[in-house]
């Protein structure tokens, strides 16, 4: 009997809450052809709109008939629109979008980096639109410059996936003017990295927390392990610290989640326990500011 295929569908929370959870059946052995109904989709937050577009990227490179049934709500599928969810996919994967505008809150659309120009490039197009469109926060511009920078050439050098890295940005103004960036790479991920030069680094949420420190690499190069701990720097600065609200970076990998938020003048770094397992690197980094 031929197979009914899957359906995998998408409510108006799923864009905000965690749908996808996981490794969002990338390694299931999912029924043909695959189908995401996106019909009911409301709000997304980009970390969503990138498991969004992996989620299809990988099952396309598996040989895999998968499509999208796009947004009925026009704001929604403008949104996916602008923020180029569907850009560069074959005819027919996704379905029909309405036009986007051109005054958005896209910083940086959804965005596959296969290459360190390709991350130059995303990083001095998002500071350029971040000036522009939110001049509250366009003293983030150099901090957004190095988080775009560092992470992504993180999870291109070191996440060793044949996908390379995907970064999408956006802004939001409602009820303060935020920033917020997010990275995914499926490659290796944060802890085995880790591991290859600390093996007693067993527990993943450990394994994570100390790339916070200065100088912690899996590399054995004494001379990398910065990029974190530079792009915190940065952001925690004197002048850019007087400007926000708050600030928040979260990172998800294997079994291990670690946030670091900057609460009342302080930072303070949350070490919830093991999550469900999570292929590569989730990287979510978020600014609020304080001018309204």
């Amino acid at each position: 009997m031929p197979s009914m295929g899957t359906t995998v569908r998408l409510g108006p929370n799923s864009g905000t809450g965690d749908g996808f959870r996981g490794d969002f059946p990338l390694q299931q052995d999912l029924d043909l052809p695959i189908v995401v109904d996106a019909e009911d989709l409301g709000p997304c937050h980009p970390m969503f709109l990138l498991r969004l577009r992996l989620f299809v990227d990988w099952h396309l490179a598996q040989g895999h008939t998968v499509s999208v049934i796009s947004p009925t709500d026009p704001a929604i599928g403008r949104h996916l629109a602008e923020m180029r969810v569907a850009d560069g996919l074959p005819e027919g994967v996704f379905g029909q979008l309405p036009e986007p505008r051109s005054d958005t809150s896209t910083v940086l659309g959804v965005s596959g980096l296969a290459s360190f120009h390709d991350v130059e490039d995303a990083a001095a197009h998002a500071t350029e639109v971040l000036g522009l469109r939110v001049p509250a926060l366009a003293a983030w511009g150099d901090a957004a410059h190095m988080a775009i920078s560092e992470l992504c050439d993180n999870a291109m050098e070191h996440g060793k996936s044949d996908f390379g890295a995907y970064a999408a940005a956006d802004r939001v103004i409602d009820p303060q003017p935020s920033f917020r960036l997010v990275i995914v790479d499926l490659g290796i991920g944060i802890p085995e990295h880790i591991r290859a030069q600390h093996p007693e680094w067993q527990d993943d949420t450990a394994a994570i927390s100390r790339v916070l420190t200065r100088g912690v690499t899996g590399t054995g190069d004494p001379y990398r392990g910065n990029g974190y701990s530079e792009v915190l720097d940065q952001a925690l600065g004197a002048q850019l610290r007087r400007a926000m609200s708050s600030l928040a970076l979260d990172l998800r990998s294997g079994r291990g989640r670690v946030g670091v938020r900057l609460v009342d003048e302080a930072v303070r770094v949350d070490l919830p326990p093991p999550a469900e397992p999570r292929r590569g690197t989730w990287v979510t980094y978020e600014v609020i500011s304080i001018e309204p």
